[in-house]
């Protein structure tokens, strides 16, 4: 209000006498909509005279944003960045208005993108000056001046926030002067928790005397959320003495509020710590806190390059694998014998390597890679390492885990472990195609011989891979049909495809039935089964066991949910609402999901889903994987080059009459791929060899007529195989023996 007073007062007298202010636009006035649609349009000024200079500019841009004149406030600001304006003046302009004021502007979506541009200068600015080092030299240098110099320069330092923090720490590593150190650290705990994020990034400077400056200053702090930073500092056996002193004296004051307990504070306990957060960074369940932008976070280490703390906007994502890996590189330093660590550890480096890649690209591998590490480690480390990519959902490294196993893996790891199922047997069950697909890609490199548990589902992923048109389904279980139906339209706008069920048993048909459902979404108070019995009966059966499924109700059954989620993988829990229930979804499944599949990345799979379905068509593989289930499928991928020669292979070992005649159909259709012919004729062959006749006469016949209609080639070769096949009778053989051109004399040379 103060800066909206200013304002007014200062230009009021500007205004025309004709000028009516209204706190509300008229009745008749147009939406925002149509304002925003309508901003270049010319309006006449309220000022009497214009202003000209780059203050008197931005002075009006928020005067006419006061007075609700948005379309003058962008002409004016349009001006003013026509000016080009210098750092000096923006500044200026944000000791006059103050920074909010600025982000106010930005916001304003009639107002941009000039806003945002004006946003972005003023902070480059400010930030320019705020870490300048003649600057802050001299503010460092009055910490140990008068005591009204001091304070002076700590309520300055104060105002410049945590980009003081490099420099501060920097005359801290090159200061001989005990007093001037205390001094810098005593007024950098007078600045406050906005410098934590520059401290605790200040942990991996090479200089004793930094980290030690920035411990004491942790220490004095107070949060207890730096506890966990400092635990390797004190007890990490690489540690300088005097770092492991300041770091203990550290957790002495948060933890036990008195300096002088340093001597109670153990290592006890603090791997197990670093454990916990760094699998809360593997989860990526670590509340960053976001820039405006919305989409990155401030994440502060140590250059190495520049020799010199330094901060980068990165997106949370990248910023819990970077640090996550941190924790557990300190976790694993500290107990180096723990598997548990050691599994969370190389997933999380796993992770981190299939993050900088992107999703479209493969796994980088070679020396220093996380790919080769876990070559190196074995099949066993990467077995449990999948497990607890699968416990700690991370589709990123679950994939990445299982294309090492594709690798080094062996049979052994297909069988029951303690009476559970493999890992590698329960990512088929994932919530995540691409974590299931990789899954049955890796069973079918490990080429297993004898049927196990979960060998059904490989068949079940390589058809939806043939067939899978990218939509997402999501399903709607509750007993009242209208708020079923709402339900499912509110997945529909989270773009799923609905489908909605009324009773707990129809909803599980549905499920069991599909391969194509997502999420499931059941109201607490489901009938026909019961919300227990309809969550164990899903999670029982190995075709709906790896969908998530999300509770929603009222907040009173909201511990009932929890207790399902303790005792079943993937339950979560969202408020009834429209807007509450689409909070908790998204929340839920951010952990879950992947980026959309690429049109390419989609035809990429459906073809190596082809290719998995030929080989277990070559040899008897079949007798461990019944493709039969996926004949319609198979045929409907003929027509896809990239797919169609493995389909048919795939069709020709499944023993059924329709399969017979599907084969019948594309070799002799000549308006088919005649390559594709071939080898569809080649394959009917070969199946009426082992499982018989099973054409009809008329069926029969066609394949007669096309092998006397084909040209000489490898097609009519393959379709006399066929016609071969059919077992001619024996005056036929002697017609066909007799039609066999008499041998030639050879001429000379041949």
């Amino acid at each position: 209000m103060y800066r909206r007073f200013t304002v007014l007062t200062v230009l009021l007298g500007a205004l025309s006498p004709a000028v009516e202010l209204r706190a509300q636009p008229p009745a008749d006035a147009p939406d925002s909509v149509a304002v925003a649609q309508n901003l270049t349009d010319s309006e006449p000024s309220p000022l009497l005279s214009e202003p000209k200079d780059p203050e008197a500019l931005f002075d009006a841009v928020v005067l006419m944003l006061d007075l609700d004149r948005p379309k003058l406030a962008l002409q004016y600001m349009k001006q003013l960045l026509d000016q080009d304006p210098k750092d000096a003046t923006i500044l200026k302009m944000r000791d006059k208005h103050g920074p909010a004021v600025f982000l106010e502007l930005s916001n304003d979506k009639r107002l941009q993108p000039e806003s945002i541009t004006l946003l972005d200068r003023m902070n480059e600015a400010f930030r320019q000056y705020a870490a300048d080092p003649t600057r802050m030299d001299r503010l460092v240098d009055n910490l140990s001046g008068t005591p009204q110099e001091r304070e002076v320069a700590i309520i300055q330092l104060r105002s410049t926030g945590k980009v003081a923090i490099p420099r501060m720490l920097t005359r801290v590593a090159s200061s001989k002067d005990t007093n001037q150190r205390d001094a810098m650290v005593y007024a950098m705990t007078r600045m406050g928790t906005q410098i934590i994020p520059p401290l605790l990034g200040a942990l991996e400077a090479p200089d004793e005397a930094v980290q030690t400056a920035a411990i004491d200053t942790l220490g004095w702090l107070g949060s207890l959320d730096t506890v966990p930073w400092l635990w390797y500092s004190a007890f990490g056996a690489d540690q300088q003495p005097g770092v492991r002193q300041a770091a203990r004296q550290a957790l002495a004051r948060i933890l036990r509020d008195d300096v002088k307990r340093a001597g109670d504070i153990s290592s006890f306990g603090a791997a197990s710590q670093l454990q916990k957060i760094a699998t809360t960074h593997f989860r990526l369940e670590f509340a960053w806190k976001m820039n405006d932008d919305g989409k990155t976070t401030e994440l502060w280490s140590w250059d190495a390059q520049k020799n010199a703390l330094s901060a980068w906007n990165v997106a949370p994502e990248t910023a819990s694998l970077i640090v996550g890996s941190r924790f557990a590189h300190q976790a694993l330093t500290l107990a180096p014998e723990r598997q548990e660590v050691q599994s969370l550890y190389l997933s999380l480096r796993l992770a981190f390597d299939a993050h900088l890649a992107g999703w479209d690209a493969a796994l980088p591998t070679g020396p220093g890679t996380a790919h080769d590490l876990a070559l190196l480690s074995g099949p066993e480390v990467a077995l449990r390492a999948l497990q607890y990519s699968l416990q700690n959902p991370n589709p990123a490294a679950a994939l990445a885990t299982l294309q090492v196993l594709g690798q080094i893996g062996n049979r052994s790891q297909l069988r029951d472990q303690s009476g559970q199922a493999s890992p590698i047997i329960q990512a088929m069950s994932y919530p995540n195609f691409r974590v299931q697909f990789a899954a049955a890609s890796t069973v079918l490199q490990l080429d297993p011989d004898n049927s196990f548990r979960g060998a059904s589902r490989i068949v079940s992923i390589l058809t939806r891979a043939l067939n899978d048109s990218g939509e997402r389904q999501g399903l709607a279980i509750d007993s009242n049909q209208d708020r079923a139906a709402s339900m499912a339209g509110l997945l529909s706008e989270m773009g799923m495809g609905p489908l909605q069920a009324t009773t707990g048993q129809d909803g599980f048909k549905i499920a069991a039935d599909r391969s194509d459902i997502e999420l499931i979404v059941i109201h607490a108070a489901v009938v026909k089964w019961g919300l227990g019995q309809t969550i164990t009966n899903l999670r029982a059966d190995a075709r709906t066991s790896g969908i998530p499924i999300v509770v929603y109700g009222p907040e009173s059954v909201e511990p009932a949910v929890a207790r399902l989620a303790e005792q079943y993988p993937m339950i979560g829990f969202a408020l009834n609402g429209e807007t509450s229930f689409k909070q908790g979804v998204r929340l839920f499944l951010s952990r879950l999901s992947t980026p959309p599949v690429s049109e390419r990345q989609r035809a990429a799979r459906a073809s190596a889903a082809g290719f998995w379905f030929a080989h277990i068509a070559g040899g008897r593989r079949t007798e461990t994987f019944n493709i039969d289930s996926a004949e319609q499928a198979l045929f409907d991928a003929v027509n896809d080059p990239g797919v169609g020669e493995n389909a048919v292979i795939a069709l020709g070992a499944i023993a059924t009459a329709t399969s017979q005649e599907r084969l019948q159909e594309i070799a002799v259709s000549e308006a088919r791929d005649e390559a594709l012919r071939e080898t569809a004729a080649l394959q009917l062959a070969f199946h009426m060899q082992r499982y018989g006749i099973l054409l009809s006469e008329s069926r029969v016949q066609e394949v007669q007529l096309a092998w006397q209609s084909a040209p000489a080639g490898p097609l009519k070769t393959a379709l006399a195989a066929v016609v071969g096949s059919l077992k001619p009778t024996s005056q036929r053989i002697t017609e066909l023996l007799q039609s066999l051109p008499a041998p030639a004399i050879p001429t000379a040379g041949e």
